[in-house]
């Protein structure tokens, strides 16, 4: 089935590979990033498909956080890197798609430029709305927990703040100039390139997260 055609994920096998990954607790880091990643490049990339990524991952990291104990904020802080690290590729890819469409799209505008621009500034934030909606559901030590690692994110910054910051001050010195104002432009016109550009980003994500998936077979093949 065609990106273009797949637009919906399985959550709860989302949500059980997470699960799953806290609760073996091998490499929590790395696996909830390519569980994040895959789930994120299957399909199309757009607002409301991280959010449910984001819901599923954190979901099932914090069932499989519940029974570890002294264990569990240690479990929860490398979960919450490991996302950290997929949205902020995540926004890599966005980047790239909004340089491919903007290349070749006849009608891309200024409008479209920003609305991409405001999706990718939106997603740090998305990120830590969406871990204190799933705390809520959680037992005491894990919303303690989630709570303290959203407030600490937030004072001391994250890879996918970083990212979407630098990709957006990239791509208003790129693009900014160069695209014309049409505040005419039809909501359908607007819609039909942002579609393409979700379309894009999951491409490039996974073509991001095959070459990182390469990479650590590589390391764990010479250790």
């Amino acid at each position: 089935m065609s990106k273009e055609n797949k637009s919906e994920i399985d959550t709860e096998i989302v949500k059980e590979v997470a699960r799953t990954a806290i609760e073996r607790g091998d490499d929590i880091r790395n696996d909830v990033r390519s569980v994040t990643l895959q789930a994120l490049s299957d399909g199309h990339l757009d607002t409301k498909k991280i959010n449910k990524v984001i819901h599923a991952v954190m979901e099932g990291v914090s069932i499989g956080a519940e029974d570890k104990g002294e264990q569990a904020k240690d479990a929860l802080s490398d979960a919450m890197s490991g996302m950290d690290e997929a949205l902020a590729k995540s926004a890599e890819a966005s980047k790239l798609a909004v340089e491919e469409a903007a290349g070749h799209i006849k009608d891309f505008s200024s409008q479209d430029l920003k609305r991409a621009m405001d999706d990718l500034l939106g997603l740090e934030e998305l990120f830590f709305d969406t871990v204190h909606d799933v705390a809520k559901g959680t037992n005491e030590t894990v919303k303690e927990t989630l709570s303290d690692l959203v407030k600490h994110a937030k004072q001391n910054g994250t890879n996918v703040g970083k990212t979407t910051s630098e990709a957006t001050s990239t791509l208003s010195q790129k693009l900014g100039n160069t695209l014309k104002d049409t505040a005419s432009a039809s909501i359908q016109s607007t819609a039909d390139v942002l579609a393409h550009i979700a379309n894009a980003s999951a491409g490039i994500l996974e073509g991001i997260a095959d070459t990182l998936q390469k990479e650590n077979k590589n390391k764990s093949d010479k250790e």
